[in-house]
């Protein structure tokens, strides 16, 4: 199928040809009130095109994955380039290689009656009225990077997860929260992720502000995490190259204190061996002891800078090339959450953020959020708070960090990774 592919391109005069395709199994269950709320089962495959016509690249893709629908495919490819300006480099190497990272996986049988089972022993929980969502999912995927210059990397892989979310409530007041599971399925308990999820809920209740003014600050790592999703684009080269980063003109310099932060495609739930150019993919420090030491490159931007491409260029098989992060991380601490506590000894614990897409700069790192969390007193939970709005700069945040707790943790699966543990910074603005 392939290789007809490349012959129908070098009759039509394609000089360059990349294939990206995707296959993908999907099965999710919702369980609700007893009754399966939601029940979806998806097959999905795909193929998208990257070609040189003319001096020009163009795109298109198929999900009309059968040889009848390749000459169609290949003159929208044509067409496309004829729109474009430019010719974008692809990976002139003959590399074959097949990863596979099939975990085991349950009966769909199998993850009904735990979606069930699970919102009906949540909902006997004490002061749970009613459980928001019993969750399991399931998928396996396969993704194909081929080219004409000999090409040919593949990766089988496949996940699980467990999400449930609980709402408890006592006398007026009511909070929510949610705990998931990823792994084996045969090997999850549903006990120990309830306790979680509950318990999790249970410590708001009872919240109320705090006085306004700058606090000292350990961020649980679930809000780091998305701090750095929200952030990633930073170090991105073709943001660099818009002039949308501060980062541009910047290696070399030190701006984030002593941090680290690396991207480890291996690490998180599912390892990344390649990007969607076909590169290989390495451990890569963004930034080292506060210097900033690489941008993230697909094959354009390194061109286009003359450094080295770093493996991040991404795009499905509907979309043209971008940058994106596989899994970018903060390392481990060496204390643990309690014993940050108590070197902070008086201050806030924040738990819960809400507003990253409204209220977040991507360009000057600003930001300004609703808030939830702890106040500490003498190295220890004192009551909880709620209805508060914490202010700072992303930049000048990290570059300040005083402490890292032993509790690293990636951000839940799909697509871009983020990990880290929970930090320790001097001073946040608070106002409620």
């Amino acid at each position: 199928m392939i290789e007809q592919l490349f012959q129908i391109a070098k009759k039509k005069r394609v000089i360059e040809l990349e294939i990206l395709s995707s296959e993908a199994q999907n099965f999710s269950v919702q369980a609700y009130e007893g009754k399966l709320e939601s029940y979806k089962k998806t097959n999905t495959n795909g193929i998208g095109v990257r070609g040189t016509f003319n001096g020009r690249t163009g795109y298109a893709y198929t999900e009309r994955v059968q040889p009848e629908a390749f000459d169609n495919l290949i003159d929208m490819l044509i067409s496309n380039a004829s729109l474009m300006d430019e010719k974008e480099p692809m990976l002139e190497a003959k590399q074959e290689s097949h990863w596979k990272d099939n975990g085991p996986v349950i009966s769909e049988e199998e993850q009904i009656q735990l979606a069930l089972e699970l919102e009906a022993q949540a909902a006997k929980e004490e002061e749970v009225s009613s459980v928001s969502n019993s969750l399991v999912s399931s998928g396996r995927g396969k993704r194909q990077v081929t080219n004409s210059y000999g090409l040919n990397k593949i990766h089988e892989s496949g996940l699980a997860m467990v999400y449930l979310s609980v709402i408890v409530k006592r006398g007026d007041d009511v909070e929510t929260d949610g705990a998931y599971y990823t792994g084996d399925l045969s090997k999850f308990s549903p006990q120990s992720l309830i306790q979680e999820a509950v318990g999790k809920a249970r410590r708001k209740l009872g919240g109320r502000p705090i006085a306004t003014g700058n606090y000292p600050i350990i961020m649980d790592r679930k809000i780091v995490c998305s701090l750095l999703s929200t952030y990633s684009g930073i170090f991105s080269a073709r943001n660099v190259l818009q002039g949308v980063s501060r980062l541009e003109g910047k290696l070399g310099a030190q701006l984030f204190g002593s941090l680290d932060l690396l991207d480890d495609p291996i690490s998180g739930f599912e390892r990344v061996p390649f990007d969607d150019e076909g590169v290989d993919t390495e451990k890569l420090y963004l930034v080292r002891d506060g210097v900033v030491h690489s941008y993230l490159h697909s094959l354009k931007s390194a061109a286009e800078m003359k450094q080295k491409p770093t493996g991040h260029g991404s795009r499905s098989y509907k979309g043209t090339v971008g940058i994106a992060s596989h899994r970018l991380q903060l390392p481990n601490g060496s204390v643990s959450l309690t014993d940050l506590f108590s070197q902070m000894n008086n201050g806030l614990y924040l738990t819960d953020v809400q507003g990253l897409h409204s209220g977040t700069n991507t360009v000057s790192g600003d930001f300004s959020l609703a808030g939830q969390g702890f106040l500490i007193e003498n190295g220890k939970i004192s009551r909880p708070v709620k209805d508060i709005t914490i202010a700072s700069n992303f930049y000048d945040l990290f570059a300040s960090i005083e402490g890292k707790a032993n509790d690293f943790e990636f951000s839940p699966p799909g697509g871009s990774q983020f990990g880290a543990p929970s930090l320790l910074f001097p001073r946040i603005s608070v106002s409620s």
